[in-house]
């Protein structure tokens, strides 16, 4: 089970664009014109940053990829990519995903990190017993929310859930380590519902008048 924990781990990096110390910053998505021009999403923070970074590559540790900005457009930009300089050539690269090494990145202090490292990591309980690991980072617009895929589902809950990163439910995130610790019980007892409570209530007077 832990090896299977570890692979989809994995998998689900892959899934947002880490690969090992690489992360994907950008994709090509067809392409525009007749001189081998092609559309650019970004995945920057800042969309136009992708210009700036060095040793931008075709893939994680690929060839070196050299972007010259045409213009911009509404879903991010057209580029000429060097070394494709027709539409047939420019075909090839439908779908190319650009990546640089981690260091090329905005240097971060030693306990800050990328919400992406997060992925992967082994979910972990104040006891050290082992939860799960999580598959994503999400924000539906409240807040940032780490969804957890458990080792075994939860009556109720499933085996998918969300925790809301926050301090007293995640209190300590060790990436060299690979893992987060999650208090899951104090989550879990934010999860009862007020139904679940007059159910409980019924239980209770049942047993007392039986």
């Amino acid at each position: 089970m832990a090896q299977d924990q570890n692979t989809q781990g994995q998998a689900a990096r892959r899934q947002v664009g880490v690969e090992g110390d690489w992360v994907c910053v950008g994709a090509l998505a067809g392409t525009h014109g007749v001189r081998g021009d092609v559309r650019l999403r970004s995945f920057t923070e800042n969309p136009a940053a992708i210009f700036k970074l060095k040793d931008l590559r075709q893939g994680p540790d690929g060839p070196v990829a050299e972007l010259k900005k045409i213009s911009t457009n509404k879903d991010g930009f057209i580029v000429h990519v060097a070394g494709f300089e027709t539409p047939e050539a420019a075909k090839a690269l439908n779908g190319k995903q650009f990546y640089v090494a981690r260091e090329e990145m905005k240097a971060t202090n030693k306990d800050e990190f990328y919400l992406a490292d997060l992925i992967g990591l082994k979910a972990i309980d104040g006891s050290g017993d082992e939860l799960g690991f999580i598959c994503a980072v999400e924000n539906f617009g409240a807040e940032d929310l780490l969804e957890l895929q458990l080792l075994e589902p939860v009556k109720n809950l499933g085996r998918n859930v969300f925790i809301p990163f926050r301090t007293e439910l995640v209190p300590d995130v060790d990436v060299a380590a690979g893992h987060v610790v999650i208090n899951f019980a104090d989550w879990r007892a934010t999860q009862i519902s007020e139904r679940d409570g007059d159910d409980e209530e019924v239980a209770e007077n049942k047993g007392e008048n039986s």
